[in-house]
């Protein structure tokens, strides 16, 4: 793989709780990463 790019850009991170509380859902933190024109760039989920 070769490189093209590379720079710093600045984000909004989210930290913040996800889930009902069930077996099939549980409550787990989750780590979203947000551009700032509000667009969700990424979102870490434990379960996923």
């Amino acid at each position: 793989m070769t490189i093209k790019q590379c720079g710093i850009e600045e984000v909004i991170k989210v930290v913040t709780n996800k889930g009902a509380g069930t077996d099939n859902d549980p409550i787990r933190e989750v780590v979203q990463y947000w551009n700032k024109s509000g667009n969700l760039i990424v979102e870490i989920d434990s379960i996923k």
